[in-house]
C-alpha cells in the first residue's frame, strides 16, 4: 500500500484556487475597470475650414459700351485671356491660371504647382482700348497681393508698357500697401502710393481702375483709394488682373467698360 502524498494534494488544491481567482479578475477587467479608463490626451475641437462666402459684386455705373465681361462659369472662359509673367522666370516656373468652381484662380507656378513670389497677370482685350474702367472681385485666402492692369502694350512682358495697381493685405508689415505705377521696359515708376490701408483677407473685395486721358483713379469697394495724373500718358492697351504666383486667390465678375 502506497503512502498518501498530502503535500501534493494540498499544492494542487491551492493552484486550482489561484487559477479560479485569476480567471475571475480577468473577467471583471473588461466589464468594469477597462471601461472606466479615460483617454490620456484630449484634443481641443478644430475650427471648421473657412468657406468662400457670396461675392457682393458692385457693378460700375451705366456705361456707353461694355468692352468685356467674364463670370468664369465655364472652363472655356480662360480662352479669352492671355497669361503673362511680369518678371523674368525660367520656363518651368511660369504662372498657372485656371478656371475652377466658377472662379478665375491663380494656381501657383510650374508643373509642380509650387508657390512663387514673382508677379503675374491675366490680360484681356486689345491694344486699341484707351479710356475705360476695369473692375474685378477678388477673394484672397493666403496670397496677399491683388491688382489691376490698364493700357498694356507689347509682345514681351519684360519690354511691355502698362499701368499697374497693386494692393497688399493689412497683415503684411510692408509699406506702402498700395502702389499705382507706370511700367516701361521693366522699369516701374510710382505715380501714387498709400502707406497704411490694405485689404482684409478671406472676404470679397471689388477693385476698379479707371483710365481717362492722362487721369487714373482706383477704387476699392466703391471707395476712392488713390488717383494720379500722368504727364506723358500711355496711349492705349489691354486690361488685366494682377497678383503674385503664390496661388490661393480667386477672381470673379470682371467687367471692362467705357466711361
Amino acid at each position: 500500500m502506497k503512502p498518501l502524498r498530502i503535500p501534493t494534494v494540498i499544492g494542487a488544491f491551492v493552484i486550482a484556487i489561484l487559477g479560479s481567482a485569476l480567471a475571475f479578475v480577468l473577467w471583471q477587467v473588461p466589464q468594469g475597470v477597462a471601461q472606466e479608463q479615460q483617454p490620456m490626451l484630449t484634443y481641443p475641437p478644430q475650427d471648421p475650414t473657412p468657406t468662400v462666402g457670396p461675392n457682393p459684386t458692385v457693378m460700375p455705373a451705366l456705361a456707353s459700351v461694355m468692352l468685356a465681361e467674364a463670370t468664369f462659369d465655364m472652363p472655356e472662359a480662360l480662352d479669352a485671356w492671355e497669361v503673362v509673367d511680369l518678371e523674368f522666370v525660367l520656363a518651368d516656373n511660369r504662372a498657372n491660371w485656371q478656371v475652377s468652381d466658377g472662379y478665375l484662380v491663380q494656381n501657383r507656378a510650374g508643373p509642380a504647382f509650387s508657390p512663387s513670389i514673382h508677379q503675374t497677370a491675366a490680360l484681356i482685350g486689345d491694344e486699341t482700348w484707351r479710356d475705360y474702367t476695369v473692375q474685378v472681385s477678388f477673394y484672397d485666402q493666403l496670397n496677399g497681393t491683388a491688382g489691376l492692369i490698364a493700357r498694356y502694350q507689347g509682345d514681351d512682358p519684360l519690354t511691355a508698357t502698362y499701368y499697374r495697381y497693386r494692393i497688399i493685405k493689412n497683415s503684411f508689415r510692408d509699406t506702402p500697401r498700395q502702389v499705382l505705377e507706370r511700367v516701361e521696359r521693366g522699369v516701374a515708376v510710382p505715380l501714387a502710393e498709400v502707406q497704411q490701408v490694405g485689404f482684409d483677407e478671406r472676404m470679397w473685395h471689388v477693385l476698379s481702375m479707371q483710365v481717362v486721358g492722362n487721369a487714373i483713379e482706383v477704387r476699392m469697394n466703391g471707395e476712392l483709394m488713390l488717383q494720379a495724373v500722368d504727364a506723358n500718358p500711355l496711349p492705349a492697351g489691354k486690361a488685366g488682373i494682377a497678383t503674385r504666383a503664390v496661388g490661393t486667390i480667386l477672381f470673379d465678375d470682371v467687367v471692362v467698360v467705357t466711361p
